[in-house]
């Protein structure tokens, strides 16, 4: 027996994180505010399968409050979630002929309800629960291990009303269990509670995106503005415009695409800018948008990054909101600590233009993301054989949807095998194997050895003793109608002990 391979054997042990569970999610949303939000939970309910949604709570936010000057944006609007299911309801048949693990349109009905009626944090205290500050109280209190990802995609005055009154009624030993439990992205923050609620809780997990979360479409632009900047191009062969991503919508979203398609809305502003068009799905997608691929993305790692971005490694002070209004109220809640954006270095392989800012970790995804929307609905209406379907990616013979997580020895060579993926349709995949640089910890370069084929092996480098390295598969597959990808991430923690491979000797 080789002495070197026993210790092989005892440092490349696998751990699966998390799987194959879904994730449980509550969306925050001031539905009514303007036609994205209808656009953002809308492409929820075609992903709807891949997670638990538990409380869909309509909320006010800097735009949607009683003092607003347009009157239908002075209340809550949980109705129009309901639309939404409704419309789901309908397309749920066909839907399920392409995947399982749809949730049903009744049980979701019952998790819509509103929040707190006025803005902020002046609307939080002593007898102004909501049964949105009720949901997310029961939801979290569930015999339930799993984390609670919690998307404000408007203000987050709800959540502090349930933080304050589960703090009323309950030890700080059961708070603490309570807060351990969320996980919460926050949108722009759109009121002034997001601070209050770091402040006053300090342990709590908190994302806030000020720019990643408009970078579906975005970050920003209107119809007719010359200086948009919408990212990378990926819905050719229309104009880089606002109305060139309309016209994408339209064809692969809003026409002939059922009932989904037809309550998906244009983004067109009402209230202000003349109605003209705003940039597809705003920022309300990308929170959210992590939790599909479950292989990629860890919600305990916000470092990570995924589907729905990329974020500090240790909370920050003072990352205040983009409002000037609601930074001057932030300020007297300093200091209050949020995981905040990072930037990622990416080569668009499209037209090798080079991203170096905090919108690439979401931009470098765009490509899968508006592949998996074009795909997605067309299971609103087609049969399977009409239909693209995900590929599935598989490490050394494992096809779940965990993440992988290993030790290794600085020096060793390790192997992964890609060669078990598949596909439901029968399409030919590509593959390819890269490092997250951005993520790990080991600054140097790490060779891979073949990453344009199913079976690749790294040499994990000899100064790497103590730090961490991610790997990604991307498996892809070719399909006239949009190719869908799929993802593994492997973890590497890299030991201090070093093994001179070429010196092993059978014994």
């Amino acid at each position: 027996m080789k002495k070197a391979y026993l210790l092989i054997l005892i440092f490349c042990s696998t751990l699966i994180i998390y799987a194959n569970d879904k994730h449980r999610v509550i969306i925050l949303a001031d539905m009514g505010n303007e036609p994205d939000e209808v656009q953002q939970i809308t492409h929820m309910m075609t992903c709807s399968n891949e997670m638990d949604i538990e409380g869909l709570i309509a909320v006010t936010g800097k735009y949607l409050r009683p003092e607003s000057k347009e009157e239908y944006r002075r209340v809550n609007h949980p109705e129009l979630f309901i639309e939404i299911l409704d419309a789901y309801a309908k397309d749920l048949p066909n839907l399920r002929k392409h995947a399982s693990g749809w949730p049903n349109p009744e049980e979701l009905r019952k998790v819509v309800c509103s929040g707190q009626k006025g803005y902020g944090i002046a609307d939080v205290g002593e007898g102004k629960s909501s049964k949105g500050s009720k949901l997310i109280i029961d939801v979290v209190t569930k015999d339930d291990p799993r984390p609670v990802w919690i998307v404000v995609n408007a203000g987050s005055n709800t959540l502090a009303q349930a933080l304050y009154d589960y703090k009323k009624e309950h030890s700080k030993t059961e708070l603490q269990a309570f807060i351990d439990k969320l996980r919460v992205f926050e949108n722009g923050a759109q009121d002034n509670a997001g601070a209050w609620i770091c402040s006053n809780y300090p342990k709590i997990h908190w994302i806030r995106s000020n720019y990643q979360t408009y970078a579906y479409g975005g970050p920003g632009g209107t119809d007719g503005d010359i200086t948009t900047n919408l990212g990378p191009h990926y819905w050719k062969p229309y104009a880089y415009s606002v109305t060139g991503q309309n016209e994408w919508l339209i064809k692969n979203v809003m026409t002939d695409h059922g009932a989904l398609g037809k309550v998906y809305p244009e983004r067109r502003y009402h209230g202000f800018r003349d109605g003209g068009l705003g940039f597809m799905e705003g920022g309300g997608t990308i929170p959210w948008m992590g939790l599909v691929n479950k292989g990629l993305f860890d919600v305990n790692h916000p470092n990570w990054g995924g589907w729905g971005g990329r974020f500090s490694a240790n909370k920050v002070p003072d990352f205040w909101s983009r409002h000037v209004d609601i930074k001057v109220d932030e300020e007297k809640e300093t200091p209050f600590y949020t995981y905040r954006e990072v930037s990622d270095h990416w080569v668009d392989s499209q037209d090798g233009k080079v991203y170096n800012n905090n919108y690439a970790p979401i931009w470098r995804w765009r490509e899968a993301m508006y592949n998996d929307q074009i795909c997605r609905m067309d299971w609103c209406v087609k049969p399977f054989k009409e239909a693209n379907h995900h590929p599935v990616a598989a490490i050394n013979g494992d096809d779940s949807n965990s993440i992988i997580r290993i030790s290794a020895l600085a020096g060793e060579t390790i192997t992964f095998d890609a060669s078990s993926s598949s596909d439901p349709d029968g399409d030919e995949l590509i593959f390819k194997w890269w490092v997250y640089e951005e993520v790990g910890t080991y600054s140097g370069k790490i060779m891979i050895s073949e990453p344009q084929q199913s079976k690749t092996k790294i040499v994990v480098p000899t100064g790497a003793g103590g730090k961490q390295i991610h790997l990604i598969l991307e498996v892809k597959d070719k399909n006239a109608i949009a190719s869908l990808f799929d993802y593994r991430r492997v973890v590497i923690d890299v030991e201090n002990i070093f093994v001179k491979q070429e010196s092993v000797q059978v014994d």
